[in-house]
């Protein structure tokens, strides 16, 4: 072979090895630079605290009026607010119920198991602490009572249920429209601390019919 064939050839061979490396080391690069781009979130992800799922609580409410004859005259439900002191007052009673600072407890109390009910028509707010009053029509709260309370830990959600144990009688009265209710840790009328609360139910009573109360909390 000639000798400038010869440098021809090898030259053509040298040309051929460089763009293979230079294609080769775009490849590389390419994949690096890829990687680089998406690791990140992953590198990220991998340093930042896990998600925890946190519990929350959902208010639900059920009404059922009765007349004289013991049937079925009216049934309403809806959801409730859960108010900033119902707030307050149940992480107090389950991280430090010694102490009053974001709550006073009532001594003794057994838990948020009283129904109150009333026929005032203000609008609820998530500052309230009783059901509202309105001295111009003498509307407010009407009675409050003990429920009964069952708890079921069964299933993914815990269901806590407050039935009043007996139903809201209205002898005293002719008629009525209950307008609100809400859940309490105290069976005085006017007091205690408020949890949950219920408005614009109007439910009208007359003296001769009953009305039961159930309140569910879940827990998700």
């Amino acid at each position: 072979m000639h000798k400038s064939q010869a440098k021809i050839t090898q030259l053509m061979k040298r040309t051929m090895t460089i763009g293979l490396l230079g294609a080769v080391l775009a490849v590389a690069v390419g994949f690096i630079s890829t990687n680089a781009i998406s690791a990140t979130p992953f590198l990220m992800a991998g340093n930042e605290f896990s998600p925890i799922e946190s519990a929350y609580m959902i208010g639900h409410v059920e009404y059922t009026v009765r007349g004289a004859d013991g049937q079925v005259k009216q049934y309403a439900q809806g959801d409730n607010l859960i108010v900033e002191r119902g707030k307050d007052c149940a992480a107090q009673m389950i991280f430090d119920n010694s102490s009053s600072t974001a709550c006073t407890i009532t001594s003794g109390t057994t838990g948020f198991n009283f129904i109150a009910i009333g026929n005032a028509t203000g609008a609820v707010s998530g500052d309230e602490l009783q059901l509202d009053f309105d001295t111009l029509v003498n509307t407010g709260e009407i009675d409050r009572t003990p429920g009964t309370v069952t708890i079921d830990a069964s299933g993914t959600d815990t269901i806590a249920t407050i039935t009043t144990t007996t139903p809201f009688a209205f002898t005293s009265i002719s008629s009525t429209t209950v307008q609100q209710s809400g859940l309490f840790d105290d069976g005085i009328p006017v007091s205690g601390n408020m949890f949950a609360m219920r408005d614009a139910l109007a439910i009208p009573v007359t003296s001769a019919d009953t009305l039961a109360v159930t309140w569910k909390i879940t827990l998700q």
